[in-house]
């Protein structure tokens, strides 16, 4: 299983915790983890490493100087649209992961899904309404769904066939006056159509989609959550590792940081 991951030393740790729960329940097969990073080393993943997976550390070439940043949204959020011309053209397809996940079941059928000619599979947190919002704002009417970017099954394959490097930044540049949530708004403008929706109870949980289950749903509860969603993401500014955080899915986050503390021993608070 390919992992990609695009993130700065600030987010370290937690991203960390990510890796670990992954490691955790999906030790049954080989995971190749790819880290495009301005500031991370190697030895930040020795643990990791030790404990069998595999890591690729990648240095950034584009030009984003001019792309719309914040502390929020670093440089590092546009880095996963250009992974089909960073990793080895060996890699067909990659799963790429936020930092602020917590993985709790297999992600083998994940992996294996057939994305047929889409360019990626990921879930989608807007109902048809803000789906059409973003449609008209964006001017990609034909698109199908304005997707989550925490958690994406890129087809790296086909991505190299239709697009290049230079292509992504004239679309990240072009669009800057327009750009709200800047990584999820490109990916929507360049890939269109060619998109794939995935079960978001499943594989990117959020607190607010499980809140709007809940008030949709009385069958969906914790012990739902337990037994049936793979990937937990704390997404926006509500995080369990913030003070003022507010929510029922933070219990997991917490149960495996306190694993991760043991695992990563003394080198763990460091980061």
């Amino acid at each position: 299983m390919d992992i990609l991951l695009t993130l700065n030393r600030n987010y370290l740790r937690i991203a960390l915790i990510m890796l670990f729960s992954l490691w955790k329940n999906n030790s049954d097969g080989k995971i190749r983890v790819f880290v495009i990073s301005r500031d991370l080393e190697m030895s930040d993943f020795n643990p990791l490493r030790e404990s069998g997976m595999e890591f690729s550390l990648i240095r950034p070439s584009m030009n984003l100087e001019s792309a719309i940043t914040t502390k929020r949204y670093p440089e590092e959020m546009y880095y996963r649209l250009f992974a089909f011309s960073i990793l080895p053209e060996s890699v067909d397809k990659v799963l790429y992961l936020d930092p602020d996940i917590i993985v709790r079941k297999s992600l083998k059928e994940l992996y294996d899904l057939d994305t047929g000619t889409a360019y990626v599979a990921g879930c989608t947190h807007v109902r048809e309404l803000l789906t059409k919002i973003n449609s008209l704002r964006l001017k990609t009417e034909e698109s199908k769904a304005y997707l989550n970017t925490g958690v994406l099954l890129m087809n790296l394959a086909l991505l190299r066939k239709d697009f290049t490097k230079e292509e992504i930044v004239h679309t990240i540049m072009e669009n800057r006056p327009r750009l709200l949530l800047p990584d999820q708004d490109v990916l929507v403008i360049l890939f269109r159509d060619r998109i794939m929706t995935i079960d978001s109870f499943r594989y990117n949980l959020s607190d607010r989609i499980y809140s709007l289950c809940r008030l949709e749903d009385r069958n969906i509860n914790i012990e739902s959550v337990k037994k049936n969603t793979a990937i937990i993401h704390y997404c926006g500014r509500n995080k369990p590792w913030r003070e003022g955080y507010h929510g029922e899915l933070g219990q997991f986050f917490n149960e495996y940081e306190r694993e991760a503390k043991s695992f990563f021993d003394g080198t763990f608070s460091c980061c």
